[in-house]
């Protein structure tokens, strides 16, 4: 910081010389430890002060002072500064330079002194206008000697004179919290390894906070400030000044500043530093005497500390907030609900949505249930937490002030949520409430307040932000509100794949085998539902996802009613900054017909995550009219690197409504997964002797637009055929029956293979379609299929040849097309295994999932680190 008029740039200053030239520097040589550097500009008679100050300094320590002369146009500023220099020869320098600013002045300065003296350690930034207590710097020097090669600064606190304020900087530093405020003065020691890593202030900063971006590019480089308690550094205050003008000027700056440091906003980068020096949640486990302060339950940064250390804190931080951290969340969790959670891949999830909650409420307390392999689901309620509670979450403030008060739990709940999750996994028994532990520490807590501890002896104000307080500051640096507290292990990258709903319908079955082959290339795959609280994941899946996520309340799916593009409503997203914040410590993000991620896409490819779009099919209407993923899609377009599609026709439609080809990878569909070995032969060597009605088969969702009411009318019309059917309404909604056709439920790979041998043709009616990978799971078994020609059928089946699309220009006219086809296939065995064998011949002539991703893979594995 900087009191001004003391430094603005000027034209016409009337230093002699364009770099700067020492004006006087004549005695013996001192060889200095520390080098104090004045900037000088129009305070002349103010500068005598600081300089003799700093000859005043007590300590063993050589102390050389190198005044810059800034181009001041005040003849006087020259007059003292060299009468100084002659005054003090050796321990005064002058150097003279054209006007360039505080920031240039400071540097000539420390160059200077770099090269005059290797022996100096370290340098002291001194305004012109400031002035030094007798022991400041021989303290400060031995903090900073004492304190190892990562601590590369020293700073005091606020104590200005003039306008009389003291403000305390005391605590560890922070270099979270100092994103979000300067905590250092400009008034600081700083390591020679400092300057010699090549950090310098930056001239082009010209109306504050140079120092903040200082201190913010040399945390970057590794190193880390100290705090100095009672310095004795004297801040000169009056009205105005460049302090206030850069207050003034603050989001502009900071904009500025910001921009310039992107790797030090990088959401990953700041999930790290959260778990480092000022995690969010103070893990308590059942049994356990330890206090584990961690973002990310999977991954603490910090050590374990024993309870009643913890409790001090606690105790500590509720007095002197700005200076002591305390988690701002208590999470009370035995070892089998956290074991149980992390196996479900909801432990991440659950904690996101505990905090969220926590924002209206003082306690959550989390049920875990299960109602078979592979279901998930997430409920939210409020009022009396559960007793049978596996975890509870409480805001530390509403803990500590009942604690401080001896009250009992039920003062903590009163204003309580629950989450009721239901895991994937089996339980193999119900994990114990962990309501007694918290009870317990209540308890303890308590006694803790009641027992006098040290007084903190700090008279000072404090401006800053209480340290629990931290994990807001993401909406200020990255706009974000509840971030997701995943921690990256560090090695490999983080990849959302984020889809509406996960039903284990085709694209779900698509993206599954996504997450499979990027696992296998070093990604860690999550998936992302983004319109649903729950979701159904085959074994596959579960094992192919590093997390689960399921959206806050209501999902991101939301329409803005009043803004369409070509007449499909664009995505309204609710609750946009915690969405943002769910997905922000991923590396890249494949949103699959997940319409909310659209508008999040720009904000995240801000952040560096890398954004891709997946397209599956043009989805239309019973009319017909195009629905409104792919309009919504295309009005984002601009803010995803790569669209990924799954058919030649696809792509051709992206680059026809003006997607760019170059950013368009095609991913063509393939069997869902493997089938078992030896079943396809078995299932060709069945076939070849088989007689008997033809075996019809549907597979899909029930609804209109996999053509339910047609697949009706083709079965009403077919009555010499035996026909099976499997498949699940979305979201569970009651199917139309249909007379004379049970439906079966969906089938497990294994069971899948096993319909797809025992049918003869598949029959998918579908009023609209992308590229179905039920076609080529039949092929492969031999299952030859009659298709609706829709999406992108003609590039998987040859009509007549490995299969059969069929076309009309209404139902009754395609309903009819099935039925005759149907009809001629029973009566010619002969052709029947002829297009049998083709399919066959076809499936197994497919390239794996691997080969396919392969544009896909290349994009990603070259997209730069944030």
């Amino acid at each position: 910081m900087a009191e001004a008029g003391d430094h603005p740039v000027e034209s016409g200053g009337t230093a002699p010389c364009i770099g700067p030239s020492i004006e006087w520097g004549i005695g013996p040589a001192i060889a200095p430890d520390v080098a104090v550097i004045i900037p000088a500009w129009r305070q002349p008679a103010l500068l005598a002060e600081a300089v003799l100050s700093v000859l005043a300094q007590r300590g063993a320590r050589r102390i050389a002072t190198v005044i810059v002369d800034d181009g001041c146009p005040m003849p006087e500023t020259r007059e003292v500064a060299l009468a100084l220099a002659r005054a003090h020869p050796g321990r005064v320098f002058l150097l003279r330079q054209a006007n360039g600013g505080l920031s240039a002045a400071r540097n000539a300065g420390v160059d200077f002194a770099l090269r005059a003296w290797p022996s100096c350690r370290a340098f002291f930034m001194l305004d012109a206008d400031n002035r030094l207590g007798p022991w400041l710097l021989d303290r400060a020097a031995a903090l900073l000697e004492a304190s190892g090669p990562r601590i590369g600064w020293v700073y005091p606190d606020f104590d200005f004179f003039g306008i009389a304020e003291h403000g305390s900087a005391a605590g560890e530093h922070s270099l979270f919290l100092h994103l979000l405020e300067n905590t250092c003065d400009a008034g600081s020691l700083v390591a020679r390894a400092v300057f010699e890593a090549g950090l310098r202030f930056d001239e082009t900063m010209r109306q504050g906070f140079e120092d903040w971006d200082f201190w913010l590019r040399a945390a970057e480089a590794g190193f880390r400030g100290r705090h100095l308690p009672m310095a004795g550094f004297r801040y000169r205050r009056r009205a105005g000044g460049m302090r206030l003008e850069a207050e003034r000027r603050r989001a502009g700056i900071l904009a500025g500043m910001r921009g310039r440091q992107r790797r030090l906003l990088d959401p990953r980068r700041l999930l790290a530093l959260e778990s480092a020096e000022v995690p969010r949640f103070l893990l308590l486990r059942q049994g356990s005497e330890w206090a584990e302060p961690v973002v990310d339950a999977l991954r603490p940064a910090r050590p374990a500390l024993p309870r009643e250390a913890a409790r001090r804190a606690i105790v500590e931080s509720s007095r002197h907030p700005q200076a002591v951290h305390a988690p701002p969340f208590l999470l009370f969790a035995s070892e089998a609900a956290l074991e149980a959670l992390a196996a479900g891949k909801l432990l991440h999830n659950a904690l996101w949505q505990a905090e969220i909650l926590l924002r209206q409420a003082d306690a959550v307390g989390i049920t875990l249930s299960t109602e078979g392999p592979g279901h998930l689901a997430l409920e939210r309620s409020e009022g009396a937490l559960p007793e049978d509670a596996a975890l509870l979450l409480f805001r530390t403030e509403a803990f500590a002030e009942a604690a401080a008060l001896g009250s009992l739990l039920g003062s903590v709940t009163r204003r309580a949520a629950s989450l009721a999750i239901t895991l994937p996994v089996p339980l193999a028994d119900a994990p114990p409430s962990v309501a007694p532990d918290a009870a317990a520490e209540l308890a303890a807590l308590s006694e803790a307040f009641a027992t006098r501890h040290p007084e903190h002896g700090e008279w000072r104000g404090d401006w800053r932000r209480p340290r629990a307080r931290a994990h807001q500051g993401y909406a200020e640096l990255i706009g974000a509100g509840a971030v997701l507290p995943w921690v990256s292990p560090g090695e490999g990258r983080d990849i959302a794949l984020a889809v509406p709903i996960f039903e284990l319908g085709g694209v779900e079955r698509v993206v599954t085998n996504y997450a499979r082959i990027l696992r296998e290339r070093g990604w860690r795959p999550h998936l992302f539902v983004t319109g649903a609280d729950s979701a159904r994941l085959s074994p596959d899946a579960l094992a192919a996802f590093e997390t689960v996520q399921l959206p806050q309340r209501g999902g991101i799916e939301g329409r803005d009613p009043d803004t369409s593009h070509l007449g499909a409503p664009l995505p309204g997203v609710t609750n946009a900054r915690d969405a943002l914040g769910q997905f922000a410590p991923m590396h890249a993000m494949l949103a699959t017909h997940a319409q909310g991620a659209h508008a999040l896409a720009g904000a995240l490819r801000g952040l560096g995550t890398t954004t891709l779009a997946g397209l599956h099919v043009i989805e239309r209407e019973l009319a017909g009219a195009p629905l409104g993923n792919p309009h919504a899609l295309l009005a984002h377009e601009g803010a995803y690197d790569g669209v990924v599609v799954v058919s030649e026709g696809l792509r051709r439609w992206c680059i026809a409504q003006g997607i760019p080809g170059s950013k368009i990878d095609v991913v063509p569909n393939g069997p869902g997964q493997p089938a078992a070995p030896g079943a396809a032969a078995a299932a060709m060597a069945a076939r070849a002797e088989r007689e008997g009605k033809l075996r019809a088969l549907f597979i899909g969702r029930l609804d209109p637009q996999k053509g339910i009411d047609r697949l009706r009318d083709i079965v009403a019309l077919t009555p010499g055929l035996e026909w099976r059917a499997a498949g699940r309404a979305v979201l569970d909604r009651p199917p139309e029956p249909i007379p004379g056709l049970s439906i079966e439920p969906p089938a497990d790979p294994a069971g899948l293979d096993a319909l797809l041998a025992w049918a003869d043709v598949l029959v998918l009616p579908s009023r609209f379609e992308g590229s179905p990978l039920t076609i080529p799971e039949a092929q492969r078994m031999g299952c030859v299929p009659l298709v609706t020609r829709t999406g992108a059928v003609d590039e998987m089946i040859a009509d007549g040849v490995d299969g059969f699309i069929i076309g009309g220009r209404g139902d009754p006219e395609i309903v009819s097309a099935f039925a005759a086809r149907l009809s001629a296939l029973a009566a010619d065995r002969t052709a029947l295994r002829a297009a049998s064998a083709a399919a066959y011949a076809r499936a197994a002539a497919l390239p794996g999932w691997g080969a396919r991703m392969a544009p896909l893979l290349d994009r990603i594995d070259k997209a730069p680190l944030p």
